[in-house]
This record gives structure tokens, C-alpha cells and sequence, in this order.
């Protein structure tokens, strides 16, 4: 199919998105999309955070919110396969990067915005397995880049998975195993709010970037 020949395109991108709005998460911005970005290129990706998936899904919303560039229209098209072609993605998203004259961030900007995203999916979990299984994140991984504040943070984390499930090769019970699945999962969000606060704040971003 020829994306910039097809005149129902606007149609059914925005039948698309009416569909999917009830399971959207996170409303990454072309901002958060870059920083994921630039951070993979640079430290390697744990996950897929800045996915084809949600670049593609944040073009709809732009193409919903008025945004008529061609390059993000057919961003948004690509959303109609179930796979987004990885190649087609990032060679529109940069023709829209290029039009708009932006660049993708810094790395220290990045990394801190990689880390606030991987905090929030620890706030917004609902149950203490799968807040386990985003901390282990910082257990297995070298997470030893600038800013500062990012390698503390990280470090922080590392602590805190091994503070409550390391049972040192089984010869003690974990902590975590002496907790309600609720006590445990209420315990890991308020060690994580306090940093996800900071990391929202844009006057805390500035400063912990020029560190």
C-alpha cells in the first residue's frame, strides 16, 4: 500500500487510536521518545522502551491533536501493522526531526529520563511480583553512566533488590518473603516516589544535568 496515495489514511488512523485508547499506559512524549532513544544508542537497551509501538502510537496522537506533517501521518499509518516495519519508523521519524529542526537530547538528559520512566513503571505496578521484576532491572545491569545522580539512583536500586530477596544462596529467608505481597509492594513504591518526584521536577532535571 502506497501510505502517501491512500486518502482514507486520516479515517483510519483515527479509528485506530478510538480503539486502543482503553489499554494506552504511559503518554510518552516526543521528548520522552527521543531520550530512549539516545540512551539505547549509546548504553544498549534493556527493553524496548522507545518501541516502534510507541513512537507509531504517539504519532496518532499527534495526527488527532491537529499535527497535519506528512511524515507524522505516516508514522501514524504504520500503526495499522501489527509489526511496524523498525526501518520505515525511524526513517520518518527522522524526516519529522528534520522538518521540525530538533535533534535528539543529550546523554546525561537522557539517561535521567530513561531512569524517571523506569520508576514509574514501579509506581504503577499493582502487584509485588511485577515490581520485582523491574527492580532485577538494576540488579543485573552496569548502570554506571553520567549524570551522577543517575549512577547513585540506580545503585540505590540495586541495594534495594538485594536488600529484600537476596537470600545469600539459600541460607537465609529474603525479606521479602516476610511480607504481605501488599506490605512488600508499598514498601518498594515508597522507596521509588521520593527519586520519581525529583526526576519530574524540570527545575531538579536542570540542576542534576549540570552536575
Amino acid at each position: 500500500m502506497n501510505r502517501l496515495k491512500n486518502p482514507h489514511l486520516c479515517d483510519w488512523v483515527g479509528l485506530a487510536f478510538e480503539v486502543k485508547m482503553t489499554t494506552f499506559s504511559y503518554p510518552y512524549t516526543l521528548h520522552d521518545l527521543l531520550c530512549l532513544r539516545q540512551f539505547n544508542e549509546i548504553h544498549g537497551a534493556l527493553h524496548t522502551e522507545a518501541s516502534d509501538k510507541e513512537i507509531v502510537e504517539w504519532a496518532e496522537r499527534q495526527v488527532m491533536q491537529g499535527n497535519d506533517s506528512e511524515a507524522v501521518l505516516i508514522l501514524a499509518s504504520l500503526n495499522l501493522d501489527k509489526h511496524p516495519n523498525s526501518d520505515e519508523v525511524r526513517m520518518y521519524l527522522d524526516r519529522y526531526l528534520r522538518e521540525s529542526g530538533q535533534s535528539l537530547p543529550d546523554a546525561k538528559i537522557s539517561a535521567l529520563i530513561w531512569l524517571k520512566l523506569q520508576l514509574w513503571n514501579i509506581i504503577q505496578c499493582e502487584d509485588a511480583k511485577k515490581a520485582e521484576t523491574v527492580l532485577y532491572d538494576f540488579a543485573i545491569a552496569y548502570l554506571d553512566f553520567p549524570p551522577p545522580f543517575f549512577t547513585r539512583t540506580c545503585r540505590y536500586f540495586n541495594w534495594l533488590y538485594y536488600r529484600l530477596y537476596d537470600d545469600l544462596g539459600g541460607e537465609y529467608q529474603t525479606l521479602a518473603s516476610e511480607m504481605s505481597d501488599s506490605a512488600l509492594l508499598s514498601c518498594i513504591k515508597s522507596h521509588t516516589t521520593p527519586f520519581y518526584r525529583v526526576l519530574s521536577d524540570n527545575e531538579w532535571l536542570d540542576f542534576l544535568t549540570s552536575e
